[in-house]
C-alpha cells in the first residue's frame, strides 16, 4: 500500500514525531540560578544520538523543549521507531524523560514555512494521550499496516516487539533484554534527583510511578523497585 499521491504544493505524507523534554523549565531555571550550562550539555549529549541519522530519510529540529522528527520512507517505519527508541534511551541516560506522539499525515515544508497535519496530530498525541514518559503511536498507523497488501510488512513490525498496547493506547516499547538494567538504574537515579521536588506534586510523581510499573512489568525485570511503598502515618 503506497502513500497517497499529494500535489507538491500541498506537501507529502510522512511519519512525524513530536517529543517533549519533561521538566525542561525546572532544569533551565537550575542553569540560570547556578550560572552553568549543565542542562544544555545534557541536551546536546542526548541529541548526539541523531548524528548518525541519514537526513535524507529523517529530518529533525529542536525548538526549546520540543523535538520534531520527520521520516520520509513509508516502508521503513520500523527504522523510525528504532530511531525514536534510541533517542528516548539517550535522554534517559542523561537523566531526562521524554514524552511524545507519532503519527502519519500530510506535511509541507519550504524554507521557513512548515505546514503540517503530521506535526499537529503528533502534538495532540503528546499533549493529550501520552501523559506519562512514553511515545504514543497513532492507531491509524497500525491500521495502515494491517490493511496493507505486502509493501508494509506488519509481521516484521510485530516481531520487532517495538509496539505495546495498554488500555487501547499503542506506544513505543523502549525496553529490550540488553538495556533493562541500564534503564532501571537511570530511572532510579532520575527519581532520586527529582525526589524532593516531587513531594506533593502528584502529577509529576505519577509519571515516575508509571515508568517504574512499565519497567517491572517487563519479562526482563530483576531486583527490587526503587520508589518507596506507601507508609502508615505515625
Amino acid at each position: 500500500m503506497s502513500a497517497p499521491s499529494i500535489p507538491t504544493h500541498e506537501g507529502i505524507h510522512v511519519y512525524a514525531a513530536v517529543l517533549d523534554v519533561l521538566g525542561y523549565r525546572a532544569r533551565l531555571a537550575q542553569d540560570r540560578n547556578s550560572g552553568t550550562p549543565q542542562f544544555k550539555t545534557l541536551l546536546q549529549n542526548a541529541m548526539a544520538v541523531l548524528n548518525q541519522v541519514n537526513e535524507a530519510e529523517c529530518g529533525f529540529q529542536v525548538i526549546s523543549d520540543t523535538i520534531f522528527l520527520t521520516w520520509f520512507a513509508q516502508s521503513t517505519f520500523k527504522s523510525f521507531l528504532e530511531t525514536n527508541k534510541r533517542l528516548f534511551v539517550a535522554f534517559l541516560e542523561q537523566g531526562l524523560f521524554l514524552r511524545g506522539g507519532i503519527t502519519y499525515s500530510q506535511h509541507f515544508k519550504s524554507g521557513y514555512v512548515t505546514y503540517s497535519y503530521a506535526f499537529a496530530g503528533a502534538y495532540d498525541l503528546e499533549s493529550k494521550s501520552a501523559i506519562y514518559p512514553r511515545i504514543v503511536i497513532d492507531e491509524n498507523i497500525i491500521e495502515l499496516f494491517q490493511n496493507s497488501e505486502g509493501s508494509l510488512d506488519f509481521t516484521d513490525l510485530v516481531k520487532s516487539k517495538l509496539i505495546l498496547r495498554v488500555n487501547g493506547t499503542c506506544f513505543l516499547n523502549i525496553i529490550d533484554d540488553e538495556n533493562w538494567s541500564t534503564l532501571r538504574d537511570k530511572a532510579a537515579a532520575l527519581f532520586e534527583n527529582d525526589r524532593a521536588a516531587l513531594a506533593g506534586n502528584e502529577s509529576a510523581f505519577a509519571k515516575h510511578v508509571w515508568f517504574e510499573n512499565y519497567l517491572f512489568q517487563s519479562k526482563c525485570a530483576l531486583g527490587e523497585r526503587y520508589i518507596p511503598k506507601p507508609s502508615l502515618v505515625k
